[in-house]
């Protein structure tokens, strides 16, 4: 388990959550911006390699108090090169992090817990992954709740535009964000 705080948590994708996931998956509130089958069967094809070490992707369930509420995933770049190509119109680096995001019980859309949530994966991120540089995101234009978030979590706009993907969720005119490593001072 990975804890970055005294009331929110991250803790590694399991195949019990395929059930949970699958039913935020379903709602209309995730559903309308994450375009993927929310069938338990199609969740365990798509993220039973995630849980098996298969795909390098790596997810987790976001808990608040210990109860879960949404789901992140982080993957590097150069792990997925047809998707960092994609980015690549915006020119977002080579050596770097992807992240996606949702809550998924909507009872915590709308509390402002999104730019904390993102803002604390980030910082594991940056010790999980040393040698990267930036942190890059793509939300649809439309999903305004979700860019205000990355931008109070520090992301900034680089581009805008549609992005060359197979992915439903890419469809559409999408704003890309771009978080930097702040390099920290040596100390004497």
């Amino acid at each position: 388990m990975i804890v970055t705080g005294s009331r929110l948590s991250f803790r590694s994708l399991g195949r019990e959550d395929f059930r949970l996931l699958s039913t935020w998956l379903a709602a209309p509130h995730v559903r309308r911006w994450w375009r993927e089958e929310s069938a338990v069967e199609a969740v365990e094809v798509r993220y039973g390699p995630v849980v098996d070490g298969t795909d390098l992707t790596e997810c987790f369930i976001v808990e608040l108090d210990f109860a879960p509420m949404g789901f992140i995933q982080r993957y590097r770049l150069d792990d997925h090169p047809e998707w960092q190509r994609s980015l690549s119109v915006a020119g977002t680096p080579d050596v770097g992090a992807g992240i996606d995001y949702f809550i998924g019980s909507e009872t915590f859309v709308g509390n402002g817990l999104g730019p904390e949530i993102i803002d604390r994966f980030v910082e594991d991120t940056w010790e999980r992954y040393p040698d990267i540089d930036a942190i890059v995101v793509d939300v649809s234009s439309d999903n305004r709740p979700s860019w205000r978030a990355l931008e109070k979590a520090g992301f900034e706009r680089v581009w805008s535009g549609e992005l060359v993907s197979a992915d439903p969720s890419d469809a559409g005119v999408s704003h890309v964000y771009v978080r930097h490593r702040i390099a920290s001072s040596p100390t004497e």
